[in-house]
């Protein structure tokens, strides 16, 4: 048997955690007597389930949530009131669907809320603030990689083009050693299928074994190969050779900006990004000064 006041407490103890909670979300401050009237607003629902008509229970249930959230909240515009109310919705949603899973797990008595299973509720409070936190942190994730990341458009002088993601490095400084062009760091799987056949067949032969891997390039006879280089970096093993392509049209995006350069391309046989997000490292200076397309030759 469970008495009306533990239902009351209950159902105000859920509204005024799903209104503080679509508060935070809105980035709204929310004050105590608004949240208290709000709560006292929920209540009737219950009442009206009580001792009230059916067409009144009926009606309750589709004003009173408006009517809470907009008490709770303060909203001035239609607009703002159905935010609230969405976010409002979709909170009440999960919790239900939460309770209803752990009821199924744990075994909890009836289809109501028993007294001795209150410590549900904070467990339901624990689960929907720890997925907001995670939501958040990869909202601000991919704003910021929104930000910094590129499209970018290799094309190589066999008509091939690939089309990648890269990402702005500022900490990049390399740069070709016979030319000073910046170097765009690239993932050699990432744009394998483009490149040239001399090209592929030059990244199988052994020279990382060799301690001047310049004579590759100066002996051979490949027009490919002659116009490639080789750019000393320090990786996590000491000092390496990376080889490198020199492209004459590179087109850099982002959104409506778009640049383009001649770039030496750096290939590594290694991943950037464990979760494949960008294959590519731009240098600062590749983005220095957007054009329009029309601008483009």
């Amino acid at each position: 048997m469970v008495y009306l006041d533990i239902i009351l407490f209950i159902n105000g103890a859920m509204d005024a955690f799903l209104l503080v909670f679509t508060a935070h979300l809105l980035r709204k401050k929310i004050q105590v007597r608004n949240l208290l009237g709000a709560v006292l607003l929920g209540e009737l629902p219950i009442v009206f389930i009580i001792f009230g008509p059916s067409w009144v229970i009926a009606v309750s249930r589709i004003l009173i949530p408006v009517g809470m959230v907009a008490v709770a909240l303060k909203t001035r515009t239609i607009l703002d009131l159905a935010k609230g109310l969405l976010y409002f919705s979709l909170l009440a949603s999960l919790s239900a669907g939460i309770y209803y899973a752990l009821a199924g797990w744990l075994g909890l008595e009836g289809t109501g809320l028993a007294l001795k299973d209150l410590w549900v509720l904070p467990v339901i409070a624990l689960i929907l603030t720890a997925g907001c936190r995670v939501w958040e942190r990869i909202q601000k994730t991919t704003l910021f990689l929104d930000n910094v990341c590129y499209e970018v458009e290799l094309s190589f002088e066999n008509g091939r083009q690939a089309q990648i993601k890269a990402l702005l490095d500022t900490g990049n400084e390399l740069r070709d050693p016979l030319t000073g062009t910046p170097v765009m760091v690239v993932e050699e799987k990432a744009v394998a299928q483009a490149l040239p056949e001399g090209i592929q067949r030059f990244l199988l032969m052994p020279w990382r074994e060799s301690a001047n891997p310049w004579t590759y390039i100066w002996n051979s006879e490949d027009p490919c190969i002659q116009k490639m280089v080789f750019i000393s970096a320090r990786g996590i093993n000491g000092q390496t050779w990376l080889p490198g392509i020199r492209l004459g049209s590179v087109k850099i995006r982002q959104g409506e900006k778009v640049w383009e350069h001649a770039v030496t391309a750096a290939l590594v046989p290694h991943g950037l990004n464990s979760e494949g997000k960008f294959v590519a490292l731009l240098h600062p200076e590749h983005i220095q000064k957007p054009v329009g397309k029309e601008e483009i030759a």
